[in-house]
This record gives structure tokens, sequence and C-alpha cells, in this order.
């Protein structure tokens, strides 16, 4: 193992066998058993400090994953391993090195005791030493913002205190490394904007490894350094939010604004190395003397080009945009493409 990696698999594999229709058994059609591989000889890393996010389609293999890592599954065939800790036969301390926070994060908190209480409860399950607990316990709360609703009873939290104090949980033992689970599922707008600052603060101040799983995949472009895509058990792609989204992308396209242009220089501009076609869009709220133009390039590389020429012909820019594919588009291509 290499200590650089928080997290790593390899050839890791988890098969469920399911039930299935007989199409040939004729008139009684009896079922008959299939092995479905929910993990498929996975390999992938995470180094220490990166807050990684998984994403994928339903029935991907998310979940089965973080189960394994978290040693509430074992594999079939392959490893895994939790900060150098093997996830099968060194679970005690794999579990000491994680934190986790599931989709559904309220379950197991007590809804007559309230905040401060609950968390009590489980920093005693977690050897949390008795002369530091009352001061972690605190600590954890500040964090993420409950500290003024400390004692107030778990059953009147709302949705988002709720994730919150399961947020507090994951982080009471102070693991190196934090598993989150789709961890703003049900949460307003302002909730999981408030996870996710948080999340990006945790891994910037403590320098904590994340692997954040979600299905907001914007959300993943938003707070992660790097994203793998996971299809049919199997890793298809693994890079940075911009590195992905530059792997589907071919033209470049800009919209321009500009005023007192003529049909003439809008063809001279075809002359322009790099320009593969010019469409004039209809805008019914510009100015009579401006005009919108649509522009597909074959490269950026192609864009000071264009400046300098409405320099040289003095024609005045208003407004310009430059079209760049969404990590949803990339994601929707790679996958396809796997």
């Amino acid at each position: 193992m290499q200590n650089e990696y928080a997290i790593q698999t390899v050839d890791l594999t988890k098969t469920f066998k399911s039930k299935v229709p007989n199409s040939n058994a004729g008139f009684f059609k009896r079922s008959k058993t299939v092995s479905i591989n929910a993990i498929d000889h996975l390999n992938f890393e995470i180094k220490k400090g990166e807050l990684f996010g998984l994403l994928g389609p339903n029935g991907a293999g998310k979940t089965t994953l973080v189960k394994i890592l978290c040693t509430l599954l074992p594999p079939d065939s392959g490893n895994a391993y939790i900060n150098g800790f093997d996830v099968v036969k060194q679970q005690m301390k794999v579990k000491q090195s994680l934190g986790t926070l599931f989709s559904v994060g309220e379950r197991g908190f007590f809804w007559r005791l309230n905040g401060y209480r609950n968390l009590e409860f489980f920093a005693s399950i977690y050897n949390v030493p008795r002369p530091k607990r009352q001061e972690r316990i605190m600590e954890v709360l500040k964090l993420v913002g409950l500290e003024n609703s400390a004692f107030q009873l778990y059953q009147k939290y709302s949705g988002g205190m709720k994730r919150k104090l399961a947020l507090a949980r994951t982080l009471l033992p102070d693991p190196p490394i934090i598993i989150l689970d789709e961890p703003t599922t049900g949460l307003d707008a302002i909730s999981s904007r408030n996870v996710r600052d948080f999340v990006q603060k945790t891994v910037r101040e403590t320098g904590k490894t994340v692997l954040y799983t979600t299905h907001y995949i914007e959300e993943a472009a938003q707070i992660c350094t790097k994203i793998g895509i996971l299809k049919q058990g199997r890793i298809v792609a693994s890079d940075t939010p911009d590195a992905l989204r530059a792997k589907i992308k071919h033209d470049e396209t800009i919209h321009i604004v500009i005023e007192e242009i003529s049909a003439a220089q809008i063809a001279a501009m075809y002359s322009l190395q790099g320009i593969t076609e010019i469409i004039e869009k209809i805008d019914q709220d510009l100015m009579p003397n401006q005009k919108a133009l649509c522009i597909e390039l074959q490269s950026v590389d192609q864009l000071p080009s264009i400046f300098e020429f409405l320099f040289e012909q003095k024609i005045k820019l208003v407004n310009f945009k430059r079209d760049e594919p969404s990590l949803e588009d990339a994601f929707i291509e790679i996958t396809k493409k796997a």
C-alpha cells in the first residue's frame, strides 16, 4: 500500500444473485437465477486531503461501494483499503479511520433527547475520552452551526438541522477520512449550500479526505477537486471537473452583441482563421444599431483574432459570452460511451 492514498481499491468485486423470468421455461415460466456484478473489478484511488466526488446513474454501484468501504458489506474478491487498513482483515482500524454519513442521516438519533445529549451518547460509543467529551461535543456543534440549538429537543429540529447534527456525529471522533453519501438529499437550497460550504471548509482547514457521493451533478462540480464516474460497477472516467468537461468539447461557440457592423464586415469575418460559421440571431431586446452573432470556432485560440478584427474595424463590442459544456453534459456523454 502507498501511504499517499486515503482510499484505494484493487480489483474489488461484489456480485449479487437475482431471479428473473425464464422465457425458455415453457408454460410454467419458472424463474432463473442470474449473477449481477454490482462492483466489477474496481480499481481507483483517492489521495489524502482530496475532496472526491462519486457520480453514477441509478444501479451503478455507489451504495454497494460505500457499504464495502464502511465494512458493512464484505467483498467477494479483490481488496479495499482505508487509510492503509484492509476493510476485511482490519475492520476495527478501518472504523477508527472513518466517519460516515448516509443519505438518511437522522436515523439512529433519539427523538426525545436534545442535540447535545444525542451526541453525548455517540461520544461514549466512539470512545471519545470522558474529560474531553463536553469540549468535543460543543466543538463539532459549533462547526456545523448548531451551538445555539444544542439543548433543543431533536424532534423539534428542522430537516436541515437534523442533517447538520448527523454531520456533527460523523465528525465527533475526528476521523481522517469522511464518507458522505448524498448528504444534501431532501434539503432546501439554503441548507444544501450550507452543507457544501461546510464540507469545503472542513477539507480546506483540516486536510481531511472526503468521498462525496451525490445525484446532483453540478453540486459535485462546485466543490469537488476530482470526480469519478461509476457505471455498472466500474470507474469509466476520473479527473477534475474541468478536464471531464474538456473530454466532450469539440468546436468552440461564442455569442457576441456588437454595434454598427455591416454585412460586408460580417462576410469579412469569415476570412479569419478558425471561424467555421457565423449565425445572426434575432433578439427583440437589442437596439436598432445592434446585432447578435453566434460564432463557431475550431478552437478558443482564435478568440484574439476576432477581438483584433473588431478593434481594427472600430466595431463596438457590447456583450460577450462563451459556451461552456456543463458537467452534466460530460456525465451523460461519458456514460453513454462507456
